[in-house]
This record gives structure tokens, sequence and C-alpha cells, in this order.
């Protein structure tokens, strides 16, 4: 299938953007502009609030984001958000616009996560202030009007990696998860799947970018079948909490993000998976230009609606 009509405009806004060739600091800056004109005005909220408790690096900057309806008396669920990026780019505002949104859709409170970024901070810095975060939101929870009992993760191409793996590390440790939800995740880092063939090229996510942001990520090629950095890679998959999959058929990593969708439902977790036809990496996040943006954000919502909300 062709690329949906309304996706062209949105890609032609990327046009002429080599992320690999860019530094650090220029990759970063150059990501926040174009998330800004990706997207519509962020819708309105009860408040947000930026915090910057005392991490395993240092401060990790958190921004929670208080839904429209929220009650004044009354607990809500809480999401924890890791952006994208390739480990290396994203923060609090490249993920501002979903986390609103969602917010507000998932009627719960959200909490962005600034973890420590690659190429300055190599693995397992992310990995570390991701769980770090989990476990800081469950203890101070009720600080931010949370309810402990009723915590999700989320993320999106490296965040839905970290938020893969860091499901992985809580399902014994704790605290305990209602859901997981996972958007055009890296779930694998062997780059083997047709996917990765006939999406090389982009458009928006590119196979050099990939080799790129791994190669920012980890200091040892041999971490790449870590279960650590690619979930995939564990052996086992039972006692996960309730997944919900989104994928992109013009992303190289559509391939990777089905098989980890049926990684999960092999082993008994409850998945609710779709693959949107027409659309490449991080469609989601281009609501400015593409209405199928709000439809996944929704069917992300659904999933933490159910957990949250069960009838």
């Amino acid at each position: 299938m062709d690329l949906h009509p309304q996706i062209l405009k949105a890609i032609a806004m990327m046009a002429g953007i080599s992320f690999p060739d860019l530094s650090p600091g220029e990759a970063r800056a150059t990501l926040r502009e174009k998330v800004a004109l990706l997207n519509q005005t962020p819708p309105p909220l009860r408040r947000v609030l930026d915090l910057y408790p005392a991490g395993p690096g240092g401060p990790v900057p958190l921004r929670v984001y208080v839904p429209l309806t929220a009650p004044d008396n009354q607990l809500l669920p809480v999401v924890v958000y890791f952006h994208g990026g390739g480990w290396t780019i994203g923060s609090h505002d490249t993920v501002e616009p979903q986390c609103r949104y969602m917010a507000n859709a998932a009627r719960a409170i959200f909490v962005s996560v600034e973890y420590r970024l690659a190429p300055e901070h190599k693995f397992p810095a992310a990995f570390d202030d991701c769980q770090w975060a989990v476990r800081w939101v469950h203890e101070n929870a009720e600080e931010i009007g949370a309810d402990p009992a009723r915590i999700a993760i989320a993320g999106d191409s490296a965040g839905g990696n970290l938020t893969a793996v860091t499901a992985q590390q809580l399902r014994d440790s704790g605290p305990e998860l209602c859901a997981q939800i996972l958007i055009c995740p890296i779930t694998n880092l062997i780059f083997d799947t047709p996917s990765y063939v006939e999406n090389a090229d982009g458009p928006v996510l590119t196979r050099r970018m990939q080799e790129k942001w791994v190669e920012n990520y980890l200091d040892d090629p041999a971490l790449r079948s870590d279960p650590r950095v690619s979930p995939q890679q564990a052996t086992n998959f039972s006692g996960l909490p309730p997944a919900t999959v989104i994928t992109a058929s013009h992303d190289p990593l559509r391939d990777e993000g089905i098989a980890y969708a049926e990684c999960l439902s092999n082993a008994g977790v409850s998945v609710r998976h779709r693959n949107w036809e027409g659309y490449p990496h991080l469609f989601p996040s281009m609501g400015g230009y593409v209405d199928a943006a709000f439809e996944a954000l929704d069917f992300a919502a659904k999933g933490l609606n159910d957990a949250f909300y069960p009838e």
C-alpha cells in the first residue's frame, strides 16, 4: 500500500534533514522545531508541573500532566511516559502533544521522563533512569494526585524500547504495572527483518539513522543481543502487563513490533495490536497533518482505560 496522502506533507517537513550527520545538540534542536510544526496546539489540562527529583545519575526531570477532568479529591491512575529519539534526542517538549492528548483521553495523570541521553550517557543510563522513575512515581504517587495501585508505562520508538525492558525488569521486583503501551517500538537490534529491507531509506526513520542511534547508545556491539537492550531476546515473557502495540506499514521497526506482540501473546499476555497501513514511523506524533495520529492515540488510550477502569 502507498503512503496515505495526508502523510506526504508531514514527510515534506522533514525533507533535507540528515540526523546522523548532525551533532547531538543540533539534532535535539531540530527535533524540537519539527515537532512543534507537525502538531496542533496542545489541548488544555488541569495543570502541568515540572519536578527534578534526584535520580541515579543526578536530577531526573519529570513533567506531570494532570487531565482537564481531574476531580479535586480523587486519586487518578498514572502513566509514566518515555520519549523516543534513538536514546540520543527527545525531551518533554517533543512528546508534550501526545502526553496532553492521552492524559485527557485516558483520564490519567501522565509523567514524562527526561532520562539521560546518549552519547554523553551510554547504556545503562537511560535503562536505569526509567526504572528509577517508575519507582519514584510509585513511592510519591499521592503527592502528585496519583493512585500507586494503578500505574502503567508507555513510550514511542526508543521510548517504546525502554517501556518494554522496564516492564520486564519490574515484573519480579515491582511495582506491579497495570499496562504497557508500545508505540512503534524498538524491540530487537538485529535489523534483519523484511521491514528493514523495505523501509531502509525511510520515510522518517532510516536504517542509517538506527545504526547511528545504536552506536551512540552502546559501548559494546555485543550488547545488541542483551535483553536489557533488545527485549525480544528475553527468554520469558509470561507475567508481563497487558500490552497495546502500535505499528506502521512503512516503518523499519514494523516487523519487530509485530514479533514482540506475538511473543507476549504466545506467553499468555493480553495484547491489543494494530498495524496502520500507509503510515511511517511515529505517525502518531504528526497530529497537525494526519488524522490517523489521533486514531492511534485513542487506541493507546483505550488500552489504558481498559486497565485503569475495568467494567
